[in-house]
């Protein structure tokens, strides 16, 4: 091995440029990738692809007319002026048609002429029999008065007349009398702000740019060809909705990676450099891990394809991982330099770092890998791309790091740190090495007592299911400046209402299944406890139409022969029966079907292709969060999967199910996870070190910064309260629950570098490798700390939290690898020495 690195050491600083030359055209082409990658930021993004939950959702997306809208808004001066202004503007938009409109909703006056006509079949049953009932004794009165059959105190029913007919059927529909007071014209239009509204519903997805941008574009040519202002100049035009405020927050995600990204590199960057002190030396490692990172964005677009609202933040990740194969190669390189030169000191950091490097990032690939082994996408592409990273990052540091420093060398001398800078570097080690000298038995019996400690409260921790189940904390926290999208989604709000925001559609194949899946959701419901009710009600097609109708019908055909007799024989006023002609029901009146029902009243029931009936909404319980994950969890629990009388099976899915699964999909995958991070990094530990003892050493340290991450995590955000200390831990989520299996693998990175030169040096002089050695580690766990702190810039709560729960694991990683194992070690050779000295 020795040979291999020799020749290529020779041939890295014997021949920089052809080495760098090939650095850029493998450089250049793999940035040409991973400007490809793309950013998905749906959450059933994280789930399998093959998770059923996922492909049920995905085919009922299909069918839906709409799944998005987009609101037009037009705000004025005139009332009048807006209702023909939308009346011109609604057959432009719906001219438009599919892919990108599903239909168009200006108001409700096609559902208020419906229910006028059929006002009678909607009425109730019993005050349709109230009223057959009192115009069957009102005839019979007059019948009786005009033959002189009537007892002397026979009281009179009310009489026949328009007046009274109608304040019955009036009073009796007051629901249909609300909705026309809201909307007296039928439209869309707040009177009073002058405000007029026009939605479009479309089938686009929210995030889909492009298509978003194309019915935008269109949607404004509309109203360009309507011209506003020939109806009013004072006219102003917006456009809002779900859409649109959907697409600003995907703006603000994509700009949330960048910012994340670009402080998080600073950062980095700006720790490696008051380590150095040297601009070249920053240059050098800085230009080796963008090499390592391009390459690994560029083998993600290969393996995955895009990214997602997980892996959209490894960029300062990596970096911050990357970065420690350079400064450990960089930290050995200056040391070698004061004694010799550029050439023999390339190869003695080859020779030196090579295997403690990578083995260190073997063990984090292994972390990273652990999550590859999941079912859970969201673990699979962190674990696929994070794990690259990591050996893409150790190939360049040691295939391009040793060319760029012989460039630097032919441009003038790099000379090892000394003076003041050099007693600067110092100082990361030198307080380590001083309590491993004074202190060590001390340090490392206080260690393990506090390791013990924290086992206990993270068996605790876990024990107690440590998972966030409330969604609102694992959302994002947009902070944009109020725009006029979202200015005009309050008044749209108000105008409209929220449309459709929390009820959850099923899809079943023929339209007999509809009545026998509502039976059996409604028989899961009420054999529920009234504490664990699933849901509040299940919504149809059917529930539609009015009930009872062939009764209706008989009562109403029934009735109206009576009033008609009634005007034969004189018993009604002539002004009476005027009135009345135009509130009596058609003769040929007959049962509505679904077909009779117009598109305002009947849209949300009907799919992309026209098809009426099929689509069933689930309506959550009232007084129960959707935001609350276990709920979520008994809600899809109910309707995943319903077994029909006939034998056929239906499948519900929504983001109810996707979210529900991601629950599962931790709880399932983190032991796994777990696991084989731990086994992985066990094996690779040992054949770093061929089985020698020094690998339990390194695994027990490994071991105590676990036990102190979790001992930590469980009393994250305890406080003082009236009752003493409450003990409240940081919740695990499915984007934080990574930072454990990582812990594992790159916690390991630092007590293997500590292992490697101490085992180097011949087991002696420790104070020497906790300043030299310990100081690159100590740097290397700064940069990754920090990668992990630019996360909580994030406005997501989720990531947010991992890094909070990443940074804890390193710092507690890195205090066993510098403190406590060298402590362990420095009391363990005194101990053997007193032992010898004792014999």
């Amino acid at each position: 091995m020795a040979w291999a690195l020799r020749r290529l050491s020779d041939v890295q600083t014997g021949h920089p440029w052809s080495v760098l030359c090939l650095a850029l055209v493998s450089t250049l082409f793999a940035g040409a990738l991973a400007a490809r990658l793309t950013l998905r930021t749906s959450l059933g993004e994280l789930l399998p692809e093959n998770k059923e939950s996922v492909i049920v959702a995905a085919r009922v997306a299909e069918r839906l007319p709409a799944v998005s809208n987009l609101a037009v808004v037009a705000e004025g001066s005139d009332n009048r002026a807006l209702q023909r202004f939308v009346d011109a503007l609604a057959p432009e938009l719906r001219a438009i048609g599919p892919p990108l409109v599903g239909r168009v909703d200006d108001g409700v006056r096609e559902a208020h002429a419906f229910f006028d006509q059929n006002r009678f079949l909607y009425a109730p049953l019993d005050l349709i029999r109230e009223i057959h009932d009192e115009i069957e004794a009102r005839y019979d009165y007059e019948v009786g008065r005009r033959a002189d059959l009537l007892l002397d105190d026979d009281q009179p029913p009310p009489p026949l007349t328009e007046q009274s007919i109608r304040e019955r059927l009036q009073k009796r529909t007051q629901q249909e009398r609300d909705q026309k007071a809201r909307y007296p014209d039928g439209y869309f239009l707040d009177p009073e702000t002058h405000t007029a509204v026009v939605l479009v519903r479309t089938p686009i997805g929210i995030g889909d740019v492009e298509r978003t941008q194309a019915l935008l574009a269109r949607v404004r040519e509309a109203v360009a060809r309507v011209g506003p202002e020939r109806f009013d100049r004072s006219m102003r035009i917006g456009f809002t909705g779900n859409l649109i405020t959907g697409a600003e927050e995907y703006a603000q995600v994509k700009g949330d990676l960048a910012h994340v990204g670009f402080w998080g590199v600073v950062l980095i960057l700006g720790v490696v450099f008051l380590f150095y002190l040297r601009l070249r030396t920053l240059v050098a490692m800085t230009l080796t891990v963008g090499v390592g990172v391009l390459w690994t964005f560029g083998l993600a677009y290969l393996l995955v394809g895009h990214l997602n609202t997980s892996t959209g933040f490894l960029v300062s990740i990596v970096v911050g991982n990357g970065i420690n194969f350079s400064i450990i190669y960089m930290a050995r390189y200056l040391e070698a330099r004061r004694a010799l030169a550029p050439a023999q000191s390339a190869f003695l950091a080859h020779r030196e770092t090579w295997l403690g490097t990578l083995a260190a990032s073997s063990a984090a690939t292994a972390a990273y890998g652990s999550l590859a082994v999941t079912d859970f996408r969201g673990f699979k592409h962190f674990g696929i791309i994070g794990g690259t990273g990591m050996l893409l990052c150790w190939l360049a540091t040691y295939l391009f790091l040793p060319a760029i420093l012989a460039i630097a060398e032919r441009v003038r001398a790099i000379k090892p740190p000394a003076g003041v800078v050099g007693g600067l570097r110092g100082l990361y080690g030198r307080p380590f090495a001083w309590l491993s000298g004074r202190a060590p038995r001390l340090v490392t019996g206080a260690a393990l007592a506090l390791a013990l400690g924290a086992a206990v409260l993270g068996y605790r921790y876990i024990a107690a299911d440590p998972l966030e189940y409330n969604m609102k904390n694992i959302r994002n926290e947009p902070k944009l400046a109020p725009s006029e999208a979202r200015r005009l989604s309050v008044l749209v709000d108000d105008i409209v209402g929220r449309q459709g925001q929390d009820g959850l559609a099923i899809v079943v194949e023929r339209l007999e299944q509809v009545p026998a899946l509502k039976q059996e959701l409604d028989r899961r419901k009420d054999a529920a406890p009234a504490e664990l009710k699933p849901f509040e009600e299940v919504v149809t097609v059917y529930s539609l139409l009015p009930r009872d109708q062939e009764k209706k019908i008989a009562l109403i055909q029934a009735a109206r022969a009576k009033i008609e007799q009634a005007h034969d024989k004189g018993a009604m006023a002539p002004a009476d029966w005027e009135k009345l002609r135009q509130y009596l029901p058609p003769k040929d009146l007959r049962p509505i079907g679904i077909e009779d029902l117009p598109e305002q009243v009947v849209g949300s029931f009907v799919e992309r292709d026209g098809t009426r009936g099929r689509l069933v909404y689930i309506v959550p319980t009232r007084g129960r969060s959707v935001w609350d994950g276990k709920y979520l969890m008994l809600w899809a629990d109910t309707f995943r999967t319903t077994a029909l009388p006939d034998g056929s099976v239906v499948k519900g899915s929504g983001h109810s199910v996707v979210y529900a699964d991601m629950f599962l999909a931790v709880i399932e995958d983190a032991p796994r996870a777990m696991a084989v991070s731990l086994l992985a990094t066990l094996l690779i530990v040992l054949l770093a070190f061929r089985g020698r003892a020094s690998a339990l050493w390194v695994v027990g340290s490994v071991l105590m910064g676990l036990c102190w991450m979790l001992g930590v995590l469980a009393v994250w955000k305890s406080h003082l309260g009236p009752a003493g200390i409450e003990v409240e831990p940081l919740r695990l989520n499915f984007l934080n629950f990574v930072a454990l299996p990582i812990t594992i693998g790159v916690g390991a990175d630092y007590a293997v570098n500590i292992m490697q030169r101490y085992r180097l040096a011949g087991g002696g002089d420790i104070r020497r490798v906790v300043v030299e050695t310990g100081g690159a580690v100590i740097l290397c766990s700064l940069t990754t700390i920090l990668g992990y702190l630019a996360l909580t810039l994030s406005i997501n709560q989720a990531i947010h939290s991992f890094g909070i729960a990443a940074a804890t694991g390193e710092i507690c990683c890195l205090c066993a690898a510098v403190l406590v194992l060298p402590c362990a070690l420095v009391w363990r050779a005194r101990r053997r020495t007193a032992a010898r000295g004792g014999t």
